[in-house]
């Protein structure tokens, strides 16, 4: 079996949102939920690295016990404040990765995996999602990328190398994730110039900068879905792409809730049944969905 992990740093929602009460997308808790209860059902034990304020809402909805693994928050409070986590959102993924030791599969919460995939990952050293093609308007150009003063990129990455997608990155080696993500981290501290959007700076550390560590360590990258919107895949839901549509459109939110939520009174009653019984299910549902499933 795999241990996976889970991350939520709220320190970009501090900085954005200052004195905003933190809350997640009713969407995102519901995939979460899944999240979990899939991987723990065929894969294994799943691990939470949260903040306390992400801890703090997490028990409100009383979800705790969906993390078998355990839940770590000392590692993002103390994440290191050199690191500008409104330009860098997921370093708290990478921090929490450099954390836990090898082997680890580190999952978004955004992401579900429906089916067995030990078998594969075990016979692996790296695995991801996907590939990405090097789409010039994410991954920008080596001299266009911001860095702090005295920072060199290391002279013998590949920067032709297409880039992976972290939704789901597993590492078997220690020493090759010491380190991606020592390169990473090193990358993001004090690299606080702003760029003109709040993508390049990010995918490169996370995404791009992983692809090219493989490369130059000759660890190959295995990689599930030769395209994000594979026909034949059955394994893998990522939401990534519909969240704005969810947020954007109240029908488009309401039909996801509640497809979300059928998947776990379907797969997982006993779960669905403990948080209908904690009302949380009816916050969630859309009002012409309630009577429906109460019936």
């Amino acid at each position: 079996m795999t241990k996976a992990l889970h991350v939520n740093s709220t320190a970009p929602f501090r900085i954005r949102q200052k004195g905003k009460k933190y809350k997640i997308d009713s969407f995102e808790i519901l995939t979460t939920i899944l999240s979990a209860l899939t991987w723990r059902r065929d894969n294994g034990s799943i691990k939470l690295y949260a903040d306390s304020m992400a801890l703090e809402y997490y028990d409100s909805l009383g979800i705790l016990d969906l993390w078998d693994g355990g839940i770590d928050t000392e590692t993002l409070d103390r994440a290191p404040d050199n690191i500008d986590q409104n330009i860098f959102w997921a370093a708290g993924k990478l921090i929490a990765l450099r954390n836990e030791p090898a082997p680890v599969a580190m999952i978004d919460t955004d992401l579900i995996v429906w089916r067995p995939i030990t078998d594969i990952l075990q016979r692996e050293k790296v695995s991801v999602l996907h590939r990405e093609s090097l789409n010039p308007e994410v991954y920008i150009r080596k001299e266009h990328l911001k860095i702090r003063p005295g920072y060199r990129f290391d002279p013998e990455w590949d920067w032709e190398e297409p880039a992976c997608n972290n939704a789901l990155v597993y590492i078997a080696n220690q020493e090759f994730k010491d380190y991606y993500t020592d390169c990473a981290i090193d990358f993001m501290t004090e690299n606080r110039e702003q760029p003109q959007e709040l993508v390049s700076q990010m995918v490169f550390a996370e995404q791009r900068m992983l692809a090219m560590c493989a490369r130059q360590k000759q660890f190959p990258v295995h990689h599930f879905l030769d395209d994000p919107f594979q026909q034949d895949n059955t394994t893998f839901t990522h939401i990534w792409g519909g969240k704005s549509i969810a947020r954007m459109y109240a029908n488009q939110d309401e039909m996801l809730c509640s497809v979300l939520l059928r998947k776990i009174e379907k797969l997982f009653p006993d779960y669905y049944r403990k948080i209908s019984d904690s009302g949380l299910v009816y916050e969630i549902l859309p009002e012409s969905e309630e009577e429906n499933m109460k019936g």
